[in-house]
């Protein structure tokens, strides 16, 4: 019933004009808007800050209507909690600078026959192995959160507790850097799974997210902080480092070995072939596996399989804990899907989840598939 009166209540708000332009009814768009507000928590510091954004959400519902239109049948758009920013700020504040995937060396890849069959559908969550979804917030930290969940998979694996681990100790102290592929580890301006792994791996551990809890994501708010780059950050793989920082809140005061989590330590790392084939079998025996993949389209997605017209492989700015598969029989055709874990909060999504076509390279999603192995 919430589907059908959201869809209603944005025909009411927007109309399709001659022009193919949408037009927006102010006098409806401000109470849905007020209506947002409420439900999102959202407050705002000026009354010229409110009309500002006031008029993104009204711009942003008109693409929602066309993004349903496009997508109708497979794919549904809503004004979640990222409705008042423009794309340009959902790329700058939530996705990473876009980059292409790294290639490794051959013997980094993982070797495994193809199989003839696999099943119709696969997933880890509910086997024991995922954390609950978590909210990276206003912070390119995608890469750090794809890079734990993936270790917490593995840790459970080896049939340890499920342990939800620091996020935030990789964000502030991993300044890993790859000069000959041209990639480093940025804290809040993103990086890189394959080399956070390495940054593990040399510190001889993880905390917990307990004993080292999340805060990059709120820009200073209460609760939050303003960690400085990361030991080792490089300028010229990151670009300039933040202009103001606490040095308080950042590794040097936080970093604490004493409290790693006993038993949990990187012995390697692996990437999985771009082959989707491989990378199911891969998903079912190794575990949930770390992806990346171009996220601009995602910002407005609520459910069904992710299938956009135009997307490029090729620029990935987003990282993501892949966790199962299986296919969806819609209006047009059956698709194949994969099923990721997100880390844009539990209400975004399908729980914090979402869907992507599976077997076409969508997004380049078979693109960078890595995992830890640990001792």
């Amino acid at each position: 019933m919430e589907k059908v009166l959201l869809a209603l209540g944005l025909t009411a708000v927007l109309a399709v004009s001659s022009s193919s332009q949408y037009k927006i009814d102010r006098v409806t768009g401000r109470q849905r808007f007020n209506e947002w507000k409420a439900k999102h928590g959202k407050s705002y510091l000026s009354n010229v800050e409110e009309e500002s954004r006031f008029k993104i959400y009204l711009e942003n519902l008109g693409k929602i209507l066309q993004l349903n239109e496009e997508y109708k049948g497979r794919t549904k758009f809503i004004d979640n909690h990222f409705a008042d920013i423009s794309e340009k700020e959902f790329r700058k504040t939530v996705l990473m600078p876009k980059r292409t995937a790294p290639k490794f060396p051959r013997e980094r890849y993982l070797t495994r026959a193809v199989r003839d069959t696999l099943p119709v559908q696969f997933n880890w969550t509910t086997q024991g192995v995922v954390t609950p979804v978590k909210d990276q917030g206003a912070a390119g930290t995608c890469w750090a959160f794809s890079t734990i969940e993936n270790l917490e998979g593995q840790w459970a694996m080896k049939g340890k507790p499920l342990t939800s681990l620091s996020v935030e100790q990789v964000v502030d102290c991993d300044g890993t850097g790859d000069p000959v592929l041209g990639h480093g580890d940025c804290g809040v301006f993103g990086g890189w799974p394959y080399l956070a792994y390495q940054y593990i791996k040399k510190a001889g551990g993880i905390e917990s997210e307990e004993s080292y809890p999340y805060c990059a994501g709120g820009g200073g708010a209460p609760g939050t902080c303003e960690v400085c780059p990361p030991p080792g950050y490089n300028n010229t793989l990151c670009g300039p480092p933040v202009w103001f920082c606490n040095m308080t809140v950042s590794c040097g005061h936080k970093y604490n070995p004493a409290k790693f989590v006993p038993g949990l330590k990187v012995a390697d790392w692996k990437a999985i072939p771009e082959n989707e084939t491989i990378i199911a079998e891969a998903l079912m025996s190794v575990g949930p596996l770390s992806i990346a993949l171009n996220a601009e389209m995602l910002q407005f997605y609520h459910s069904g399989v992710f299938n956009p017209i135009f997307c490029s492989p090729e620029n990935l700015d987003h990282a993501v804990l892949l966790v199962g598969f299986g296919t969806h029989k819609g209006w047009f055709e059956t698709e194949d899907y994969w099923l990721v874990k997100n880390s844009w909060g539990p209400k975004w999504g399908e729980k914090g989840y979402f869907r992507i076509l599976r077997g076409k390279g969508k997004c380049g999603v078979n693109t960078q598939v890595t995992t830890a192995v640990l001792e």
